[in-house]
């Protein structure tokens, strides 16, 4: 009971909780409602009040938005007419402007004026083709872009001179009036300013002008300019080379090999005479590229000497000789030059030395001539320009080295083969630059392109036909009437190993020769080193020369009426090639084909020595007592009179060999010291022992009552008479 009592007083409590909250509920909806109310009855008078605003000021915004309207369109009016009349003003206004040119240092100024120029005749043209204004805008722009031009060439001319012959130099670095301590300097052909200009001029003329006029102007000017700078460097080269050497550097090839030429007195033929014929050759080739050129050049300078000079005897002109003199040198032998500068070799002609600093030169220029153009010439342009510009002076260059080549061909012609060698320094320099000439003509026409390899291709091909017909005379030469009397060294010996020793100094040219030939001899594999090819292959043609070389003095040796004056012939010229080839430096490179020639030589020597020492064999039969056995009694009382006689007959018969034999050797000719002094030493050996021996059994015995005529001879003596064998003054 006392829980549902307790439960009935909690209900009750919470439904008077509730009531009470039911009460405060409604009281706030009744404040709710009433504020709702508040709120309709404001905004209701709001929107009132909206309505009357805009009923009032709708008309009016209506009125000033067409205002407005009327408004922009009179200054989008204003400002079209003033766009127009700005086309008539500058037509107007800038005529005197435009007329009078971009003189002044106004270039900038006077492009802008031109610009609206062109807006105007534009203009006119789109909205009024019949517009007088048109007519005047035409001719005005005609005016001011033919003044531009006009300024173009004025500016072009006024500052484009020849390169001076010492900057060129000096460029390559081989002025010898320039001190050691002057570095290569960039040739900076037009002034900064100037070339902006004229870059300014040409961006306008090939875009707003619409013309290619002014690229006319420029390659025509440029090159006379550059002809201009040739022609002033192959005039300066001539007038040095005149007085003197062009220099003390030189563009030809180094050598550092020291000349290999034999005393006058051991050369069957005197060196001066054969130089002055190789000098009257060099004459020839230079009065031929005069009359080739049809103008002054450096190849023509000096004294000149007409063809006819020439000797005809073949064996003169054969194989003139030609020393190789060493000179200081910057680089080495076979190392490819800079187009900086030009390799260096002593003793040249000054006309080649002077064509290959032209040609040193004219790549210098055109490399220049590249880079002034990609300032001022579009690019699609630039190469069809330069194209024009190094025609003429290209063209120039080649002529002259076509006319060393044809030289060189009517030399070989009529057998003078020193004449090729003014195509080694030639050719191994045009090879060497080659690669550069190719890169500056990237672009060019194929012509242009062209002409270096075609240059090459004839030297070489020019070369190649020189080597093989030198073989062939060399192996054939039939000249038997100039044998020296005795015994020297041959002409033929000694100019073929001159003529091989300048092989030395051009390899890799010699090689590019040789393959031209298409000989399977010089077809060296491809495999290994490509410069231990080439060595090979030039080393084939050395050792097929000195066996062509061998075979003919053989021959010569024969001819000889005394036998061994023919043995003394072979063992001088063989030997004369052994030390050639030792102290050239030759021998280094013809290893690469024969690894024994050296041991073949002295062995062929050898034999010569053990040839000639067969002479003495009609002298020894006197004194040798196995040729000629005598059953001599010792005691002069029991000598009979035959083998008296006979004792006598054999010293008279060694006295008269023996000076026969001398008076016949000592004519002989043996230039080589040490081999001079071999022969007699082993000539000594081989009879003073057995004329001793002979003497002095019977020098004791009373075989004649006059020793003194039998017995003419001393050991001593006969030694002496030895050491003047080869003598000829004895």
């Amino acid at each position: 009971m006392n829980d549902t009592a307790q439960k009935m007083r909690e209900i009750s409590e919470k439904l008077d909780k509730d009531a009470d909250d039911l009460m405060f509920i409604k009281d706030s909806l009744e404040k709710s409602s009433q504020l709702t109310h508040n709120m309709v009855t404001i905004l209701t008078s709001f929107e009132n009040r909206l309505r009357q605003l805009e009923e009032t000021i709708l008309p009016v915004h209506k009125e000033t938005v067409t205002l407005q309207k009327l408004q922009e369109n009179i200054e989008n009016t204003q400002a079209a007419l003033d766009h127009v009349l700005n086309y008539h003003d500058a037509v107007r206004d800038l005529d005197a402007v435009i007329r009078d040119g971009p003189s002044g240092g106004k270039l900038e100024q006077y492009i802008s004026h031109m610009g609206q120029i062109q807006d105007a005749l534009e203009f006119f043209s789109e909205n009024n083709p019949s517009s007088p204004e048109l007519s005047k805008a035409t001719q005005l722009f005609k005016t001011g872009k033919e003044l531009l031009q006009n300024e173009f060439r004025n500016l072009f001319t006024r500052h484009c001179n020849p390169v001076p012959a010492i900057k060129i130099l000096d460029m390559l670095g081989t002025d010898d009036e320039l001190p050691d301590s002057a570095s290569v300097t960039s040739l900076n052909q037009l002034p900064e300013q100037a070339l902006e200009e004229l870059s300014e001029i040409s961006k306008w003329l090939i875009g707003p002008g619409k013309t290619h006029d002014f690229m006319d102007v420029y390659y025509q000017i440029r090159a006379q300019t550059l002809k201009k700078s040739m022609e002033g460097l192959k005039d300066h080269l001539s007038k040095k080379s005149s007085g003197s050497a062009a220099g003390s550097y030189s563009p030809l090839i180094v050598s550092t090999n020291t000349t290999l030429l034999t005393p006058a007195s051991s050369i069957s033929h005197p060196s001066p005479i054969l130089n002055k014929t190789l000098m009257k050759g060099i004459g020839g080739l230079k009065d031929h590229l005069n009359r080739s050129t049809g103008s002054h050049s450096p190849l023509t300078s000096g004294r000149l000497h007409k063809s006819k000079d020439a000797p005809n005897k073949r064996t003169s002109t054969l194989l003139r000789p030609m020393a190789r003199k060493g000179a200081a040198n910057k680089l080495d032998p076979e190392r490819r030059p800079s187009s900086q500068g030009v390799e260096s070799q002593g003793h040249v002609d000054p006309a080649i030395e002077s064509y290959l600093y032209c040609i040193s030169g004219l790549l210098k220029l055109m490399q220049c001539e590249a880079q002034l153009m990609s300032h001022i010439i579009p690019e699609e342009h630039q190469r069809k320009t330069f194209d024009k510009i190094i025609e003429k002076p290209l063209e120039m260059v080649s002529q002259d080295g076509e006319a060393i080549a044809t030289t060189a061909k009517r030399a070989v012609i009529k057998h003078d083969y020193t004449a090729i060698l003014s195509i080694f320094p030639v050719l191994k320099h045009l090879i060497n630059v080659k690669p550069e000439f190719e890169e500056t003509l990237s672009g060019t026409a194929p012509g242009t392109r062209g002409k270096l390899p075609t240059l090459i291709a004839s030297l070489e091909t020019t070369g190649a036909k020189a080597l093989d017909e030198f073989y062939d005379v060399v192996k054939n030469d039939p000249e038997k009437s100039n044998l020296p009397k005795d015994g020297t060294v041959h002409e033929l010996t000694s100019n073929t190993l001159i003529f091989l020793e300048n092989l030395l100094d051009y390899v890799e040219t010699t090689s590019a020769m040789l393959m031209a030939q298409k000989d399977p001899a010089f077809a060296i594999s491809n495999k290994g080193n490509d410069m231990e090819n080439k060595k090979k292959r030039v080393a084939n043609y050395v050792a097929k020369i000195l066996g062509a070389v061998g075979l003919n003095l053989d021959q010569k040796s024969k001819s000889y009426s005394d036998q061994y004056l023919g043995v003394i012939f072979l063992l001088n010229n063989l030997n004369y090639i052994l030390k050639s080839l030792q102290r050239s430096g030759l021998l280094s490179l013809v290893v690469h084909s024969k690894p024994d020639i050296e041991r073949d030589y002295e062995e062929k020597i050898r034999i010569q020595k053990t040839e000639y020492s067969r002479s003495w064999s009609r002298v020894l039969q006197h004194v040798i007592d196995g040729s000629k056995p005598v059953a001599v009694n010792l005691d002069p009382s029991k000598m009979k009179d035959k083998e008296r006689q006979q004792i006598k007959d054999r010293f008279k018969g060694f006295n008269q060999d023996f000076e026969d034999l001398f008076k016949t050797h000592k004519g002989y000719a043996v230039p080589d010291p040490q081999v001079r002094e071999d022969l007699r030493r082993e000539s000594k050996q081989m009879i003073l022992q057995q004329y001793t021996m002979f003497r002095d059994r019977y020098v004791v015995t009373s075989f004649t009552k006059n020793p003194e005529k039998y017995i003419k001879y001393t050991p001593e003596q006969v030694s002496s008479q030895i050491d003047h064998f080869f003598d000829i003054s004895a």
